[in-house]
């Protein structure tokens, strides 16, 4: 009873040590880079020595690698998570607006935190400007996932839209989104008056309607999609 108690400490405090690494890490890769950053200021700062990051991440690539999963699984948990809300919905048929709507908070919510978001919005650029991650991970493992989801619902509520107009569709708004995020961080401390796009809530509504607008029009170019066969 005693060995096993004093495991579970011991398995608890690996634990915390794990997640104090990713802390500190993450920290010094979006103040400094991936290549200004090493292993043993890391270590300093997370009052561990060189084995133990070697032991949880064997290296710095695997524990930069591990520090965007941690955040790339939240963001697609977060979007699939809002689309499947939407569609699971029974109340009443969710309408386009609602759907784009909801997807425009899941997408820009997690960097809106003054904290934890800021610094993920800087990590994304460095990792953009300078990239060291594999090269398809951000696409298997965040891009295609949602953007399946997000079609499938996309072409649940405009049956007349063609599946390749569908993917365009959601690339672009997810372009706009995108920029959404880059101004936050580009004109940070502008006036919101003189900058509508750092008014959040005036910009989500525009791209809610710059949207709407921009699949309507796609769903008539072209042939319509021939209606789903009932299962």
């Amino acid at each position: 009873m005693k060995q096993s108690e004093e495991h579970k400490k011991a398995e608890k405090a690996q634990s915390t040590l794990r997640e104090k690494i990713l802390d500190v890490a993450e920290g010094l890769f979006a103040e400094k880079g991936y290549v200004q950053t090493s292993i043993r200021e890391i270590t300093k700062r997370a009052h561990c020595n060189i084995a133990s990051v070697n032991y949880h991440f064997h290296g710095k690539e695997n524990l930069y690698i591990e520090v965007f999963r941690l955040h790339m699984n939240d963001l697609r948990d977060r979007r699939i998570d809002a689309i499947r809300e939407f569609m699971s919905d029974k109340r009443e048929r969710g309408t386009l607006e609602e759907l784009i709507h909801r997807f425009a908070e899941a997408f820009l919510e997690p960097f809106l935190n003054d904290g934890i978001g800021q610094r993920l919005m800087v990590l994304m650029m460095r990792e953009r400007n300078d990239p060291h991650l594999p090269r398809h991970m951000f696409i298997e493992e965040l891009v295609q996932p949602v953007k399946s989801i997000m079609k499938e619902a996309l072409l649940q509520i405009c049956p007349r839209l063609r599946d390749t107009a569908a993917e365009l569709c959601i690339h672009s708004i997810v372009g706009q989104l995108v920029h959404v995020i880059q101004a936050q961080e580009l004109f940070e401390g502008m006036d919101k008056a003189t900058l509508p796009v750092l008014d959040l809530p005036k910009v989500v509504k525009h791209v809610v309607r710059f949207c709407l607008g921009g699949i309507k029009e796609c769903m008539n170019m072209g042939p319509q999609r021939p209606p789903a066969q009932a299962t």
